[in-house]
């Protein structure tokens, strides 16, 4: 992550993140449903969007620790944001800059060098992502239910809200950045030990 905050000079910030050891203790003194690195992971998503209400950030983009950017992100993701405020204005929820899973509303032909942007129908991935600040309100409540209702994870839950009008997702095609599975790239997040954060 660091190299990749380098390269594009962005400045990130780490925030806590929870391991399977955290999840599975939380898991078993709440009751949630799931367990395991699916529930850090929904936790960590989950903290994002607390921390975000209570410093008053009003759009953080949100990155898992084994992605990869394209070389020219800044362009891409300039371009996107102008299409975003000239057709929703702030009338947008999240906006998926990686996913990964075809889209019924994705455009069928995207050319490398030309990002569309479209209404994402099922969203599945939260490897990178844009989210409001009145978004994450209404995920920090509605979220922190499911943990003991629902029992899926934190993409689903979020996929299945779209499908009922919850949020105005917005996805990018084809996508700028992308997951690189864990046999190409060891995560930050395999190295914690309980209460650490990611580098």
């Amino acid at each position: 992550m660091d190299a990749l905050s380098a390269f594009h000079n962005l400045d990130f910030t780490y925030p806590r993140v929870f391991n399977k050891h955290d999840a599975n203790t939380m898991a078993a003194a709440n009751n949630y449903l799931i367990n395991g690195t699916h529930l850090a992971c929904y936790l960590s998503h989950l903290h994002v969007y607390k921390q975000m209400i209570e410093d008053n950030i009003e759009t953080a983009l949100v990155l898992e620790d084994d992605v990869d950017m394209e070389l020219d992100l800044m362009h891409r993701h300039t371009h996107i944001m102008q299409q975003v405020y000239e057709r929703y204005g702030r009338d947008w929820d999240m906006l998926y800059l990686g996913h990964c899973t075809w889209d019924r509303n994705e455009p069928t032909r995207p050319t490398a060098h030309n990002v569309s942007l479209y209404e994402a129908e099922y969203p599945v991935c939260m490897h990178a992502y844009v989210v409001t600040r009145d978004c994450a309100r209404r995920l920090a409540v509605v979220l922190e239910e499911r943990l003991t209702s629902v029992g899926r994870d934190i993409d689903m839950v979020l996929a299945v809200g779209v499908q009922f009008g919850v949020s105005v997702v917005l996805g990018t095609s084809p996508p700028y950045i992308v997951q690189i599975g864990r046999r190409e790239l060891v995560s930050d997040l395999t190295l914690l030990e309980d209460g650490d954060t990611a580098q």
